[in-house]
């Protein structure tokens, strides 16, 4: 399949449309966005608010892993010196 097919696929027409459209729901055939559609329309409060839950003690917790790292690439960058290490021969 070359470039230009995949440009013209029926998928990406359809997301292209979606887009242009501006609607703030997705496509039909998203399972992710239709999973979270039903999950909102078939389910109690208290399980809605417990999945808010979840999903913001995910979102912190990649935070979390984020700050690491960029920390982490900070250090490195200040250490870009050699590395060397005195060891005394007797």
């Amino acid at each position: 399949m070359e470039e230009r097919d995949f440009a013209e696929a029926p998928a990406l027409v359809a997301i292209q449309n979606h887009l242009a459209e501006g609607e703030s729901q997705c496509v039909d055939w998203c399972p992710i966005c239709r999973a979270a559609e039903l999950l909102r329309a078939n389910t109690t409060p208290e399980l809605r608010e417990q999945w808010q839950s979840v999903q913001r003690e995910a979102l912190l917790a990649v935070r979390a892993l984020i700050d690491h790292y960029v920390e982490r690439a900070d250090g490195e960058s200040r250490d870009r010196g050699p590395r060397v290490e005195d060891i005394p021969i007797e």
